[in-house]
């Protein structure tokens, strides 16, 4: 999009078409600092210190001056010198835990988010020679700790877990003493541990995989990016044209209370805070990355925020949540947002997302305007792959329009015959659901598996299956199914 047509659509939104007094590189970095919250440790200093960490590498971008790169690395160092060293010699922002201010920990999430301005930075640089020989250095060292202290720290913590085409992160579940390094230990008994972690968190630690594959060319971290997204996207509800997902959804047999017939943690789209806005912004990067996503899944991601969350009214936009219209939706919800980062596709989205930006202030909102115009206009809207390396790698998935089942899944996807697998599924209506046995391909049923007539959670054990590819369809009378892939293998091969 050229100037005139962005004054254009700046004029309609009210935006001002004179840029707005903008702080210094330094007086930004000031304003960062001057945040009490980065006092904090643990998780807490992570979310207060991601918010603004884009912000400098978003001033370069946006007016190509490398002083906003000297105070990004300024304050990426600043970042390096609140790490500690745990008991098993791995770095992390370690503090009070999130859910449990008794214990000590660092947390996937909080390596993700802070990591993942790093490595944008070194991304940057490194694929510039002048950039390169200034801040090749900073850089590379950026790069080596997101390897380290992020991917090998976790892997090597037993909490990275692949099934299938799927992998994700569970959470640890060993802490160390309040203000202790001295040791890290099991305690089962805080809340949180072992289970899967959500899917925004997910998602931000396959976003710094993302990068680190455009950097590196290595194949393990598109890997790993690749069985993080084929997971969520294989638990999209698809309603008619849009998507619904949820913020949690249980990955495999420990996520679930057999006995209390429920999963550990509830299920369903996040009521209050707008975790998608963030784990959209992650999916459009997949996508130009061409890792799991096509232009399907992007126009029915933009659909769901266009059709489904916002009242159709630009001078006065507001949002529901996602999962509005769907039974038991609460109106009133407050998740529900613009998801910007689909401006890469849709001028209706770069409108509202003028909009916003025109009533919001502060220096963070002055950089953030000016990134959209000098940079996201620049660009027509479309979908073509910014970022592709390589050939794009979508994960098919056979998603058919269901409104009565808000999770299906199979726990795991790929077993074998004596262990089996758990069909769970969750429906938001009372209604008959029938779970069935169907050949890979979905043509042929094979064997009705469970009838059952309920609403909430129903849990099917299946066992002594012969080995083979197949698909698992719950259908549910109140309209539509929903299908897993599964996998049987040979008794010791799963």
């Amino acid at each position: 999009m050229n100037r005139r047509n962005f004054i254009g659509l700046a004029a309609l939104a009210g935006l001002p078409v004179r840029a707005q007094e903008l702080p210094s590189p330094e007086d930004f970095y000031k304003s960062v600092m001057r945040n009490g919250n980065l006092q904090k440790q643990g998780e807490d200093f992570c979310w207060h210190a991601a918010y603004n960490l884009h912000g400098f590498l978003q001033g370069y971008q946006t007016w190509h001056d490398t002083a906003w790169l000297d105070q990004g690395v300024r304050y990426y160092e600043f970042l390096i010198s609140r790490l500690l060293t745990g008991p098993d010699r791995y770095r992390g922002w370690i503090g009070p835990f999130e859910y449990d201010n008794s214990v000590w920990c660092d947390v996937h999430v909080g390596d993700a988010i802070l990591f993942n301005g790093m490595v944008a930075f070194a991304e940057v640089v490194l694929a510039d020679p002048k950039l390169r020989e200034r801040y090749g250095s900073q850089a590379t060292r950026y790069v080596d700790m997101a390897r380290k202290h992020l991917f090998e720290k976790w892997d090597a913590r037993g909490t990275w877990h692949e099934d299938g085409p799927y992998g994700a992160y569970l959470a640890w579940n060993q802490y160390g003493d309040s203000g202790k390094l001295t040791g890290w230990t099991v305690r089962d008994g805080v809340r949180g541990s072992n289970l899967a972690l959500p899917f925004n968190k997910q998602d931000d630690i396959a976003a710094v995989a993302l990068k680190l594959y455009r950097i590196t060319g290595e194949q393990t971290f598109r890997d790993r990016a690749q069985r993080i997204f084929a997971y969520q996207k294989s638990r999209f509800l698809r309603v008619d044209d849009h998507y619904v997902w949820n913020y949690w959804e249980p990955y495999g047999r420990d996520d679930v209370d057999l006995p209390g017939h429920k999963c550990k943690h509830w299920v369903g789209v996040h009521p209050e805070r707008p975790y998608q806005q963030g784990e959209v912004a992650n999916i459009v990067e997949a996508y130009h990355t061409g890792v799991v996503f096509d232009e399907a899944d992007i126009r029915r991601i933009l659909n769901t925020n266009l059709k489904v969350m916002w009242n159709g009214n630009l001078d006065s936009p507001t949002y529901h949540n996602s999962n509005f219209g769907l039974p038991g939706a609460n109106p009133t919800q407050t998740a529900g947002t613009l998801w910007p980062t689909l401006a890469d596709f849709d001028d209706t989205t770069r409108k509202l997302y003028a909009a916003r930006l025109a009533k919001a202030h502060g220096p963070d909102v002055a950089i953030e305007r000016g990134y959209f115009e000098n940079v996201t206009l620049k660009r027509p809207a479309g979908f073509a792959r910014r970022m592709l390396k390589g050939k794009p790698q979508v994960f098919e998935f056979p998603l058919d329009s269901c409104t009565g089942l808000i999770l299906a899944a199979a726990l795991p996807a790929s077993f074998n015959s004596k262990d089996g697998t758990l069909l769970a599924c969750e429906s938001l209506l009372q209604g008959a659901i029938e779970v069935a046995q169907y050949s890979a391909d979905g043509t042929r049923k094979l064997a009705t598996l469970r009838q059952a007539n309920q609403q909430w959670f129903l849990f099917h054990q299946w066992r002594d299956v012969a080995p083979g590819k197949y698909r698992i369809r719950w259908s549910f009378e109140g309209g539509g199914y929903r299908e897993a892939l599964v996998e049987c293998k040979a008794e010791g091969n799963a």
